[in-house]
């Protein structure tokens, strides 16, 4: 064998002991890194809270990188408003007085900035110029190098992790992306989850079709206005809106109506879809002919020429109204509601339902 084809088969020799040795080390830093997964997968369906994850999260990066300092901030989604999530005696040096940072780096600004590259990695940091209002704390430290990672919750903020690195013991490129990968898929799950969270909270107290509250969430929340009723002595009114028996209830026109409902009625008051062909509203008034205004109003709103074409309004409202403490619990408010709204017979306008007579106003409540 020459001393060429010698020398050759001698690197090819060291190209591969190095790549399995690099290999040994990938499956090592891997193993690692996926070695808890169960236990997080756990924390994740069992809904744990979310600064309780992301301190799980937070300690394992920090395990997984043991030669780089890693920083966790958070930022808005115009990256106006910065903070560290977790200060130590290392970031605190980019802290004012008033724990507040004092200045954010213009590359980082920047990488926030960029949604569409949530990963990105600066070398040689300590000369660059976007880097430069942390020169101090880079310097101090021997910082030479950054890759960092960003996921948005989509609710407003942007989160943040940064992995310094000194030259000397920099860990490889592919190693490095390995756990910054894994960071962006755990937060990324983690906001899943909230959103899922809030989507099931939303629609178990929400009809998806209306925006309107259910039956149930109306009960429990008007239960508390009749309780606050009760203990300051005040009025309240409940109005039960039937649609016409016969009307094929479309999805589109009904969100119509249920605005129109929401904007007769103030933020406070509560406003349900009880079931296909019922609707209800739950009012605190000061004077019974206060619950006459809303059914007017609402009716005068309806009844523009903007809603010509929705067939469900132009089909009529029967709107039936019953008041607290006249009625002193939701059961029978209802009941006594209802029993007004249908004695229209599908006709449309209002009744007021007081001591069992059904009356067109509240003006002949007191005559003889």
């Amino acid at each position: 064998m020459s001393i060429d084809s010698s020398n050759s088969l001698f690197k090819e020799q060291q190209t591969l002991q190095s790549r399995v040795a690099f290999l040994e080390k990938e499956r090592d830093f891997v193993k690692k890194l996926y070695s808890d997964m169960p236990q997080m997968l756990q924390l994740l369906a069992k809904g744990a809270l979310l600064n309780s994850l992301l301190n799980c999260f937070k300690h394992k990066l920090q395990s997984q990188l043991p030669n780089a300092y890693c920083l966790f901030m958070v930022c808005d989604k115009d990256c106006l408003q910065w903070r560290l999530q977790y200060s130590d005696s290392i970031s605190e040096r980019l802290l004012n007085l008033n724990g507040q940072l004092m200045s954010i780096p213009q590359a980082l600004i920047t990488f926030a900035a960029s949604p569409s590259c949530p990963k990105r990695h600066d070398v040689d940091i300590q000369t660059v110029s976007g880097w430069k209002h942390w020169q101090s704390f880079l310097h101090e430290h021997g910082f030479t190098d950054v890759s960092m990672v960003s996921v948005s919750d989509e609710q407003g903020s942007i989160y943040l992790m940064l992995a310094f690195q000194r030259e000397k013991n920099r860990l490889e490129h592919e190693l490095m992306v390995l756990a910054l990968d894994a960071y962006e898929a755990w937060l990324s799950a983690v906001f899943e989850r909230e959103k899922a969270d809030h989507l099931l909270l939303e629609d178990s107290h929400q009809d998806p079709s209306t925006g309107l509250l259910r039956r149930y969430s109306f009960e429990n929340s008007f239960g508390i206005v009749l309780k606050d009723s009760r203990r300051h002595f005040q009025r309240a009114a409940l109005l039960s809106i039937l649609l016409r028996p016969c009307s094929n209830v479309n999805e589109a026109e009904l969100k119509v109506l249920a605005d129109v409902m929401r904007d007769t009625v103030r933020d406070n008051d509560l406003i349900a879809h009880y079931d296909e062909h019922e609707l209800v509203m739950g009012i605190r008034i000061q004077h019974l002919e206060d619950a006459e205004v809303v059914a007017t109003k609402l009716l005068k709103s309806l009844s523009a020429p903007a809603f010509s074409k929705n067939r469900l309004i132009r089909g009529g409202l029967s709107i039936g109204i019953a008041f607290y403490p006249e009625h002193s619990s939701l059961e029978s408010l209802y009941q006594a509601a209802s029993f007004a709204a249908h004695s229209l017979k599908n006709v449309t306008g209002y009744r007021l339902e007081f001591h069992g007579e059904c009356y067109e106003s509240s003006a002949g409540f007191y005559t003889l």
